[in-house]
């Protein structure tokens, strides 16, 4: 019996560890860099694509760290690539729609999304990729057979809980487990200000 209280106790706990109420803050500022300004690294992934179109390179500076992100267009889909500021790439995503989610993991996070909001609204969804240069390379390109890559959802939701309503970024596995939230703040926010 005390096995069983145990690990109730700890499934609770961890429900309300990635709760709205329990999200980590987030703030992002992006501004557009110049070619000069971009690590090496990361100028020779992107240049490893058969890009027609141009692409736009921004510096994201967040509460914690600052990253190196492109977006572009390449058959007719909108990726971003996040690179560290040495120019090592972090992640590829993919812009999709809600419905582009696979049904097990859209039912299992409206789930979550049922129990800690009160009323919510799927704003914006991305499939994450991560892995080594070439396997997210390939990705891109449309090659993605047997390549060693971890996919995850990230996904941007208006949450309200109790008198509050907010903006939340989580990033979800494939089964619609939720691995972290954070609570987008702005730069009028009080948090920032000094």
């Amino acid at each position: 019996m005390r096995f069983c209280h145990v690990v109730c106790s700890l499934i609770v706990f961890l429900l309300i560890s990635v709760s709205p109420l329990f999200a980590q803050e987030k703030f992002e500022k992006e501004s557009r860099i110049r070619k000069k300004d971009i690590p090496p690294k990361a100028l020779q992934f992107v240049e490893a694509l058969p890009l027609a179109k141009k692409v736009k390179w921004y510096r994201e500076e967040g509460l914690t760290n600052t990253t190196i992100e492109v977006k572009f267009k390449y058959e007719k889909k909108r990726y971003s690539v996040e690179f560290d500021t040495l120019g090592n790439v972090e992640d590829v995503e993919l812009n999709i729609t809600k419905p582009g989610l696979p049904s097990g993991v859209l039912e299992s996070f409206s789930a979550y999304l049922e129990a800690n909001c009160s009323k919510y609204n799927i704003n914006k969804v991305q499939i994450q990729y991560t892995g080594e240069a070439p396997d997210l390379l390939s990705v891109i390109k449309g090659d993605d057979k047997n390549l060693k890559l971890n996919i995850y959802y990230e996904v941007v939701v208006v949450c309200t809980y109790g008198k509050k309503t907010d903006l939340f970024e989580y990033l979800i596995n494939e089964e619609g487990a939720v691995l972290s939230s954070s609570k987008i703040i702005f730069k009028n926010s009080t948090h920032l200000e000094y």
